[in-house]
């Protein structure tokens, strides 16, 4: 019978934590994704909440969700998968945009999102990720800058 010591133990044990991956590298590589939304080609959709929903569930469970960002108040966004800004892998995106208005002291409504004001646009047309109200596509070497205009 082979007799390991503590010490070589630890590095056996070490070698296979190593060899089984706890870092994740099988995410998909991000590409930078930018844009912007605006309000009835007029005003920024300034604190929108914008989210691309892979159309393909198998990209979904490899990014590990959707990529998002919020709206800046100058209407431009950035997207963010794993860490601020990063982008969003390559793919096709279903997107939707959520807007709610800032809650006013005292009139607090709890939604799904939590405290929130009213709806500034209409959610059904925008906000449903079953039927989103654009598709795009990230493309490494594109210059994956989508803009939208909400109402």
């Amino acid at each position: 019978m082979l007799k390991i010591s503590t010490p070589a133990s630890v590095l056996l044990a070490g070698l296979f934590f190593l060899s089984a991956g706890c870092g994740d590298s099988s995410k998909p590589a991000t590409v930078p994704a930018t844009g912007s939304v605006t309000y009835k080609k007029t005003k920024p959709a300034a604190g929108a909440l914008i989210v691309f929903h892979p159309t393909d569930p198998a990209l979904e469970k490899k990014i590990g969700g959707k990529p998002f960002a919020t709206v800046k108040e100058d209407g431009t966004y950035v997207l963010t998968s794993y860490a601020e800004g990063d982008g969003a892998p390559e793919g096709e995106y279903g997107v939707t945009v959520q807007w709610q208005a800032k809650a006013k002291e005292g009139k607090l409504s709890l939604g799904s999102e939590g405290a929130s004001g009213a709806s500034m646009i209409n959610q059904a047309k925008y906000g449903n990720p079953a039927l989103p109200f654009q598709k795009v596509t990230v493309k490494k070497g594109d210059k994956n800058e989508f803009t939208f205009d909400v109402d």
